[in-house]
This record gives structure tokens, sequence and C-alpha cells, in this order.
């Protein structure tokens, strides 16, 4: 191939140069940052300073969060970021074999595009890893692990891991205290009413539900307006005549995704829970927040926010009604 100079006269443009034009080309064309994570509500609410510290830093690229589709949605509204279901196709990265995992086609263009790759990960064997560095050798791929302990909180292990982009990590520090000082940053309408979710992933986690309705009394006898919001967790375990009770003694709502979990919050004027998803969603939107901790560390796992109290005890049996009533204005 040759150009015509300036003269008139034509020269050969080396091989070399065109590869390189090549190469600068494909990194224009590789603006997406994709993140991996697959775990529980509270473990990807975690994640969210990371995310907003890529938008921060990375303007022009397409931050995406490769996860469940509720979770998906919920990112999308409160950090204004895009989301792939992770349902799509993606399960053939986790087979490891000598041969290239073929990905549907929407799948593997957004793979094509990324220049950087997060995956969150739950210790072990990380195929998943191993099947991104197949399909796009190219991309800079890290892996994250929310159990890697460092002694502090999640979010610090997190920032310790992040080594190999001391810039990102940087970023993601200021937006901690961001968060820490006024939260994510949305809207809020709260309306005078405290709003409550008694439930918990793990069985040591969860306070006593008749402690959650001896609550509820003391709140209504105090004069407040209190609503329960009930998962699929208490809706399988509890009794139609547990329900009904606290049906008698307050408003009962069951929120079916994470948007209308989103919108209970985000009109209340203080939520009490258990160390669980809710909880987390409600500390990092800047509400305030009782969160109760007798089987699991506040320290490492409270949640983010502003506006956080936290209610510690050996086991969650040992947490009195009183205690947390004093919290709502008792």
């Amino acid at each position: 191939m040759a150009v015509t100079s300036q003269n008139g006269n034509r020269k050969p443009v080396c091989r070399s140069h065109r590869r390189d034009h090549r190469s600068i080309l494909t990194k224009v064309l590789r603006r997406n940052i994709l993140i991996f994570h697959q775990a529980a509500l509270g473990d990807f609410i975690v994640t969210w300073p990371l995310a907003m510290a890529l938008s921060r830093i990375f303007p022009q690229s397409r931050i995406m969060y490769v996860t469940h589709s509720q979770k998906g949605a919920l990112a999308e509204r409160v950090l204004r970021v895009e989301s792939f279901d992770a349902e799509a196709g993606w399960h053939v990265l986790h087979q490891p074999g000598p041969e290239v995992p073929k990905l549907p086609e929407r799948s593997a263009r957004l793979l094509a595009g990324a220049n950087l790759i997060i995956s969150f990960t739950a210790g072990g064997i990380d195929t998943l890893t191993h099947g991104l560095a197949q399909v796009c050798p190219e991309s800079k791929i890290i892996s994250l692990d929310t159990r890697y302990d460092t002694g502090g909180h999640v979010s610090e292990s997190l920032l310790k891991q992040l080594t190999e982009l001391p810039i990102l990590a940087e970023a993601m520090q200021q937006l901690l205290r961001s968060v820490a000082s006024r939260g994510v940053g949305i809207s809020l309408a709260p309306q005078d009413r405290i709003v409550i979710h008694p439930g918990a992933g793990k069985e040591a986690n969860r306070w006593p539900a008749e402690r959650y309705l001896e609550l509820v009394r003391k709140c209504r006898d105090g004069g407040k307006r209190v609503r329960v919001l009930l998962g699929e967790t208490e809706t399988e375990r509890w009794s139609s005549a547990l329900v009904g009770q606290f049906e008698s003694v307050a408003e009962v709502r069951r929120p079916t995704t994470l948007l209308e979990l989103l919108d209970e919050l985000s009109s209340t004027s203080i939520f009490i829970g258990n160390d669980s998803g809710p909880g987390h969603l409600a500390g990092i939107i800047g509400v305030p927040t009782v969160s109760l901790f007798g089987g699991s560390d506040p320290v490492r796992w409270r949640p983010l926010g502003p506006k956080v109290s936290i209610i510690q005890a050996n086991s969650m049996a040992e947490i009195s009604v009183d205690q947390v009533y004093t919290h709502v204005g008792g």
C-alpha cells in the first residue's frame, strides 16, 4: 500500500504502522467495562462504590453489570449504569476446557468491546475468570473476592485487591467517603412512617419474629405509623397465623421486585431490619437505618451509608425490644 506525499511522490506505508493503527482503533472501540456479579443483594450493593468510581474515571465507557436481571435493574435505577442478564448464555464461561467457550452473539459482542472486566468470585476455583481469559485475551481482567478478609469492612478488602489499578482504588476510596457522608445521592421522599423488614438469608441473622411483632405494637402504641415488608423467606417460613398477627397491627407489603423494594425504602423516615440486603439498600441510599447484628460481624458487614445505626449482641436473641425502640424515638 502507498500514499501520495505533499510533493506528489508516492511512498509506502510500513506494515507495522498499519498494525499500530489497528491496535489504536481496537482500543478506541473497546470501551465496555463489565462487572460480573452473581452473589446476594448485600454483597452486590457493597460493590456499588466501585461501579461509581469506574463511571468517574472512565466517563466515555459503558459501565455494565452482568448479574441477575432484578439486581441489574436496581443498579440501572440507582447508579445510572447499564446491565445485562447473567442468564443470557454466560454459563458457558464456567465450563473449563481446552476450547474457547462459544457465547450467544450479543454476549460475544459485549466481550469483544470490553477493555476492562471485573469478576467477583466466591473463592475457590475461579472458572469464570478462566473462561473470560479464553474468550477475550486482550482485555484486562481482575478477579475480586468479597470473602477476602483484611480485618476491616468488606469494602476495604476490595480496595486492597485493586493493587493492579491504583487509580481505580483511589477513586473508589473517594466514593466510599462520599457514600459515608451522603449516600449514593438518589432522591428520597420520606413519609412519617417506620418500615420494618424482619427477614435475612441466614437463620443466625434473624431477630425473632415475636420480637418484631412486639416492636410493631410498641411503635403503634406510641403513635407511630409502621409498615412491615415481607419477602419470600418470610412468606415460606411464617405461618398464616403469624402473618395475620402482623397484619392486625401494621400495614404489610410484599415487594415482588427489587425496584418495588427501592420504592418502599425511599419513602420511609426510618428503616429497621437485620443484617440483610434490604438493610444494605436502605443504608446506601441515605435512609436512617437501624441494623441488628447478632450472627454476623458489623465491622465487616455494616451497611454503607451516612445514617446507619448498629445494635450488636452475641446473638440476636440477646437484643431487646427496648434497645431497638430507643432508636425510633421512644
